[in-house]
Formats: C-alpha cells, structure tokens, sequence
C-alpha cells in the first residue's frame, strides 16, 4: 500500500458513515493493512534508540491509528451486515445489489446470522425443536456469490462448533526483553522478543509492565 494508506481507510470510514449502506471495499483490504502495519513495525525496530526518537513515535502513532481505524471499518460493515439479516428475516425490502458488496467471510458469516435466528425464533417463538438438526442449525435463505437469496436447502452434516472468542479490550505494547512463550487471557499463544511492538490483552498487558518487560504505549486519539 502506498503513504497516505490511512487517509485512504480514514477516508473510507467516513464514506460509510455518511451513506449509512454497505458500500464496496477492495478485496484485500484487510490482509494490505495488515501487511502494511507489519512493515511499519520492522521500520520502527530498524531505528535506532525507536522510543526515544521522534520517528519512532510517528510510526508508533500510525500503527495505532491504522489498526484503530480498520476495526471500525469492520464494526461499521457487521452492523450494516445485521441490518440487512433483519431485512431479510423480517420479508422487508432485500438490497440484492447491496448485499452484493459483502466480501466472502461477510457472506458466510451472514448466512450464519440469519441461520441463527430463525433457530431462536422456531425455539422460542413457535415453540418446538423440531426445526433443529443435529448441530442446533436450520436451514434458512442463504445468499449466494451473486446476492441471490437461495432456496431452502438441505443442511450440511452436523460439525463441532468453534468456541467463540471472548473479546477482551487490549493494549499496544513495546517488548523491552527477550520472554518465554505464554499463553494470553484470549487463549492465544504469544511468542515475543525484545523489540517487537504488539497488541495483547490488557491483563496480559499489565502484569508484563509491572515486571518492567514490556513498556505501554499510550497513543492520543
């Protein structure tokens, strides 16, 4: 991506909020920003004495401000993605064309939401099970590649489901020394080294500051 890649996503964000409906976004939006706050991490390790140099603080800031502004680019684009499930469910007006626009694990998870619903609503609503499968899942409208609501169709074979993460608020921190990989209060797995500047839980955050391992990085909104 190129320098002005957060004015880019700054300017896209506020694109999304003036129209209010699902607008279309590049492909690969998320995994160049990613690759971009990479870079922008080696350059920080690369200068010297980064913490105590200006340049390091710029680059500290738009790290924080790119991921910032990438988040709300997804939260914006899921509440946009649940109104449309609503349309869907309610029988109101469906924006085909709109719908259009969701990027593949959008549409997945789309169809996972509108799954959801109607599972509650047979249960709680119409009073019975029998709408359940194996898995807990009915089978309700879908959308496909094209936008196009499908048929009814016949549910998949029953799978485990995947625990759902629970989020916890994080913190930007810079590793001051070398440390031993550890498991996070989110149940990832953390190998870090003296230098890198990363994104972890807030009480793992805390407890690495208190041991004077990790210094936390306050950026200004």
């Amino acid at each position: 991506m190129v320098v002005d890649t957060l004015e880019k996503l700054r300017q896209m964000l506020l694109d999304m909020h003036h129209s209010g409906r699902l607008s279309e976004i590049e492909p690969g939006l998320y995994e160049d920003a990613w690759a971009y706050i990479e870079k922008r991490k080696r350059d920080f390790r690369d200068l010297k004495n980064p913490l105590e140099s200006r340049a390091g603080g710029l680059i500290i800031e738009e790290i924080g401000s790119v991921t910032e502004t990438v988040q709300e680019i997804f939260s914006v684009r899921t509440r946009q993605i649940l109104d449309l499930a609503y349309q869907q469910i309610e029988g109101q007006y469906f924006d085909k064309e709109e719908a259009r626009k969701m990027l593949p694990a959008e549409r997945v998870m789309y169809g996972q939401i509108i799954d959801s619903i109607e599972a509650c609503r047979s249960a709680l609503v119409h009073g019975g099970e029998s709408a359940f499968d194996g898995s807990g899942a009915v089978s309700a409208p879908r959308i496909d590649e094209t936008g196009d609501a499908s048929a009814t169709s016949a549910p998949a074979a029953p799978a485990a489901a995947a625990p759902r993460p629970v989020p916890f608020p994080h913190a930007l921190v810079h590793i001051r020394s070398d440390m031993e990989p550890f498991m996070g209060v989110d149940g990832r797995t953390y190998v870090l080294k003296q230098g890198d500047i990363v994104t972890l839980p807030e009480n793992n955050a805390d407890v690495l500051c208190e041991h004077d391992i990790a210094l936390n990085i306050r950026l200004n909104k």
